[in-house]
C-alpha cells in the first residue's frame, strides 16, 4: 500500500462508473465478465487507461482500480483473480503516474482498491461462507496492496459482507513480511428502494453496527482503519433517504464524529435493479435513465453535502461529464 495521505479538501471527489465509460468507449460487453474485460484482453489496456484519465481531467481525487468484476462469481479461479486484480491495480497506478506528468501542478491522485461482492451484486442471500469470504477478500487485497492507497469495500448488501472484507484486509496485512502503515478502508453499502440496505438493515443499524464492529477489532494487529461510510450503485434518491436518516439520528452522528468516520454516495443511472437481480441471468445490459441529466446529478449531490455527505462521485452510468459537474459545483459552494 502507498503512504499517500487522504486529500483536505473539504469534500472528496471520487470518479465515477469505470465499467459503463469503459462500454460507452466501445469496450465489447461481455455479460460473464463484464468489465473485467478491459483486464483479461491486452488490447483493451489502453482504453481503461483513458477512461482512468478522463475521470481525472474531469477533476477526480481519486480513481478506484477496474478490479470489480474479477471475482469467482462470474467463474475466475484464484490464480486468475490475484492476476488480474494485480493487473488492474498497475493500470490504475500507471493512469495516476501518467496524469501526474500531464498535469504537474494538480494534487497527485489516490486509488482505491475495490472489495466488491464475491458472488453476485445486490444479493444479500448470495454470499460465500464466513472463513472462504475472508479468504477471498484477503487475496484480492494481498493483490491490490501494491497500488492501492485505501481499499473500497463497494457495492455490499449487508454489515456481514462488509466484516468479512475488513477481515480479509486484515488477513492479508498479517501474512506481509514487510512493515507497512496501518491500512486503510472505506465500506460502501447498496441500497433498496426504502433507502435501506439489500439485508433490510436500515443506514442507521448498519452504521452502528460497523462502528461496534471496528471498536471490538480495533485494537487487534493490522485491522483496517474505516474512514468512511458511504452508499453506492443505488439510485440517488434512495441514497438521499439514508442519508437524510442519519442526519437526523443525533446519536448516530456523534458517534461518527468520534470515530472520525466520514459520510459520502456515489449513485447509478441504472434504471431499479430488481430484488431478485443476477448477472448471469442477465441478457443486456440495464437500461439507463433518462430523467437523471448532468444538471440534476449535480444536484443530488448537493443534497448530500447539505445532509453532511464529505465523500461524493458516481457509479455505474455516471460518466466524466457528470464528474466534472460536480467538480464545479463544489467548486462554487467554496468545497473544494
Amino acid at each position: 500500500m502507498t503512504t499517500t495521505r487522504p486529500s483536505n479538501k473539504k469534500v472528496l471527489l471520487l470518479d465515477g462508473g469505470t465499467g459503463e465509460e469503459l462500454f460507452a468507449r466501445g469496450l465489447p460487453d461481455d455479460r460473464q465478465i463484464w468489465s473485467a474485460t478491459a483486464l483479461v484482453h491486452e488490447q483493451h489496456h489502453a482504453l481503461l487507461l483513458q477512461v482512468h484519465e478522463a475521470f481525472l481531467r474531469a477533476g477526480a481525487d481519486c480513481i478506484t482500480c477496474n478490479n470489480y468484476g474479477v471475482t469467482p462469481g462470474v467463474g475466475f479461479s484464484d490464480q486468475e483473480i490475484a492476476q488480474y486484480t494485480a493487473v488492474a491495480g498497475h493500470l490504475a497506478r500507471e493512469a495516476c503516474e501518467q496524469w501526474t506528468k500531464l498535469a504537474p501542478g494538480a494534487t497527485t491522485p489516490t486509488i482505491n482498491g475495490s472489495l466488491p461482492p464475491l458472488l453476485e451484486s445486490y444479493r444479500a442471500d448470495r454470499v460465500p461462507e464466513h472463513d472462504e469470504g475472508v479468504r477471498l477478500y484477503a487475496m484480492i487485497a494481498r493483490a491490490l496492496r501494491p497500488f492501492v492507497d485505501c481499499y473500497l469495500a463497494e457495492t455490499l448488501s449487508s454489515v456481514h459482507e462488509a466484516q468479512m472484507a475488513l477481515l480479509g484486509v486484515q488477513q492479508a496485512w498479517n501474512d506481509a513480511d514487510d512493515d507497512c502503515e496501518k491500512p486503510a478502508a472505506m465500506v460502501s453499502f447498496t441500497l433498496n428502494s426504502r433507502g435501506y440496505l439489500r439485508s433490510g438493515e436500515s443506514a442507521c443499524d448498519a452504521v452502528e453496527k460497523l462502528l461496534t464492529f471496528t471498536d471490538e477489532t480495533g485494537g487487534e494487529q493490522w485491522m483496517p482503519e474505516l474512514r468512511a461510510i458511504l452508499f453506492n450503485c443505488s439510485q440517488p434518491e434512495t441514497i438521499s433517504k439514508a442519508l437524510k436518516e442519519l442526519h437526523d439520528d443525533k446519536n448516530t452522528r456523534t458517534n461518527l464524529r468520534e470515530h472520525h468516520v466520514r459520510l459520502g454516495g456515489y449513485a447509478n443511472r441504472l434504471t431499479t435493479i430488481p430484488d431478485n437481480w443476477a448477472l448471469a441471468d442477465s441478457r443486456e445490459p440495464q437500461a439507463l435513465r433518462t430523467d437523471l441529466a448532468v444538471e440534476r446529478y449535480a444536484e443530488f449531490v448537493a443534497e448530500w453535502v447539505a445532509l453532511g455527505a464529505e465523500i461524493v462521485g458516481g457509479c455505474c452510468g455516471i460518466g466524466p461529464e457528470y464528474i466534472a459537474s460536480i467538480h464545479r459545483m463544489l467548486q462554487d459552494q467554496d468545497q473544494r
